[in-house]
């Protein structure tokens, strides 16, 4: 079974003590990658503890995606120094043009995501009324499509507020489905209502607080990733501005130890 990354990284106590290369301290001694946990912590551990702080995250930072055995199918018997060059090379080799190839895609879909938002959802309002089954939270609101976008379906986040709050009490989320209704088209308008919870209602949402509130405001906004277009297709399947970040955030952390 491979080694956890999170084992290779851990500072395990050993008495063993091993000697150092003479030309270049604990950051160039060579790790035994190939013979298992045992000896490769035994290797590590007096030389982890020799190093400074900044070494010390470097080489964490440089394994937190490999386990053992690919460790050793990239690093064999090297030195925590040529770990941490390999990988920053890597990354400063290789994430530029990663970035490149998905910001094309990312600006497609902040165009999209800016037209989503023109679907708003106006005249909201709360109400819980009773029924056989005890308390049924409900919201009614009537549902705007400003885009040029035709919608089947999509989901809302509803938010409930109490009074002056600026922080919502609860909030759900909300199908809302318009295929019977011939679609949500652009420039059109739906009334709707929806029941929040199943047959017996949501109790997250008839708490006892809520019921003696003076002023209730309920709020709701689109998940953009939700948005059906008339063939039931996503107009946002996957957007990429989180992998670019993630990615920007890597090469900045590789940066930071090419001193290394």
């Amino acid at each position: 079974m491979p080694l956890s990354l999170s084992r290779l990284r851990l500072l395990v106590a050993v008495p063993l003590m091993l000697v150092l290369a003479a030309c270049g301290g604990p950051m160039d001694t060579a790790l035994v990658t190939g013979n298992g946990a045992d000896p490769y912590f035994a290797s590590l551990n007096p030389v982890f503890a020799k190093m400074s702080e900044h070494e010390q995250q470097g080489f964490n930072w440089a394994v937190s995606d490999l386990d053992l055995d690919r460790l050793h199918s990239r690093y064999p018997g090297n030195s925590p120094r040529q770990i941490i060059r390999g990988e920053v090379a890597q990354v400063l080799e290789t994430y530029p043009a990663r970035i490149a190839a998905l910001e094309p895609q990312a600006l497609q879909a902040a165009q999209v995501r800016a037209q989503l938002a023109q679907v708003t959802a106006v005249q909201t309002a709360f109400r819980i009324e009773k029924d056989f089954f005890g308390l049924a939270p409900k919201i009614s609101a009537t549902i705007e499509n400003n885009s040029p976008l035709p919608i089947s379906a999509l989901e809302w986040n509803a938010a409930l507020y109490l009074d002056d709050a600026e922080t919502p009490v609860v909030t759900t989320t909300l199908t809302d489905n318009y295929r019977d209704r011939g679609g949500l088209v652009p420039g059109g308008r739906h009334k709707r209502e929806f029941a929040i919870g199943f047959v017996r209602g949501d109790e997250t949402w008839t708490t006892l607080e809520i019921r003696n509130a003076k002023r209730t405001r309920v709020v709701l906004e689109p998940l953009a990733t939700s948005v059906q277009d008339f063939g039931d297709r996503h107009y946002l399947p996957e957007d990429p501005s989180a992998e670019i970040e993630r990615l920007r955030s890597v090469i900045a952390a590789a940066t930071s130890y090419q001193d290394i």
